[in-house]
């Protein structure tokens, strides 16, 4: 049985993750395992309850947390097995180690505002450099009929978000949708040995799904445009799930992050 894992502070957004990863645990027929990672040992040793005050401490705030993300799973997805833990670390770090037995690691696009947010920092900027397994970062409930959308470079890497797409689309039981951003020239003029190239690389792409998992719908489509990670946001306005590489193609900077900061579906960082 594989394993999903999923980071939850009890945040909106976190609740939304913890929906999204239940539902594919269900339908991949995987574990989930709940993970609440609690800053406060790292800064006090005075967790334990107030002398006299039932109910009170960090500790037990912490696992009221834990023990609300549980209830919510088991109404999601109550035939998915459950795994909780409590974890003591940032949750980029605890969740970091948690992703080296994961299949897949689940986030929201954002955790708790206010001091802890800015304690904490960006978990799924983060975990989209350093993590060990694909990441999943939610910001959209699921929608019927939507695509999984595969953004592939033409390098050896786009082999695994090829991979890990057609797994995703077969799942979540959509159709898949291969792209491709060349930014060198617009798309109304003549077509430049760049453009060909990136005909190739669709194609090429095309293929290689076919022949992987000949019943999936697949289209494919190359995108033009100045800035790839615009182009991508774009690509993913009506996905259900944008499929990235762990790391873009070189003179492209940033791009990762700008597509998790400004994608308006679900982005996927596949490993």
């Amino acid at each position: 049985m594989g394993k999903v894992a999923v980071g939850y502070d009890g945040s909106d957004p976190s609740k939304l993750a913890l929906h999204w990863a239940g539902g594919y645990a269900a339908a991949s027929h995987a574990a989930l395992r709940i993970i609440h990672a609690w800053i406060w040992p790292l800064f006090t040793r005075d967790v334990a309850p107030v002398k006299g005050v039932a109910e009170s401490g960090l500790r037990h705030a912490a696992e009221v947390i834990l023990f609300e993300g549980v209830e919510l799973a088991r109404r999601f997805s109550p035939e998915v097995e459950i795994e909780p833990r409590m974890v003591a670390g940032l949750p980029a770090d605890v969740l970091r180690q948690e992703s080296l037995d994961a299949d897949l690691l689940v986030v929201g696009n954002r955790g708790l505002g206010g001091f802890l947010g800015k304690l904490v920092g960006s978990v799924s900027v983060d975990l989209s450099g350093a993590g060990r397994c694909p990441l999943v970062v939610v910001r959209a409930e699921r929608g019927e009929g939507k695509p999984v959308v595969a953004c592939v470079d033409g390098r050896l890497r786009s082999s695994k978000v090829l991979e890990q797409s057609v797994r995703m689309a077969q799942t979540l039981q959509t159709k898949l949708q291969i792209v491709h951003v060349d930014p060198s020239a617009p798309v109304w003029k003549r077509r430049t040995s760049s453009q060909t190239h990136s005909h190739d690389v669709l194609r090429n792409a095309l293929l290689w799904v076919q022949d992987l998992a000949p019943d999936l719908a697949v289209t494919e489509e190359l995108l033009s445009g100045h800035s790839v990670a615009t182009a991508l946001v774009d690509a993913g306005a009506d996905a259900e799930l944008l499929v990235l590489g762990a790391h873009r193609r070189e003179g492209h900077p940033g791009t990762l992050t700008t597509v998790l900061t400004h994608a308006h579906c679900n982005v996927m960082i596949a490993r």
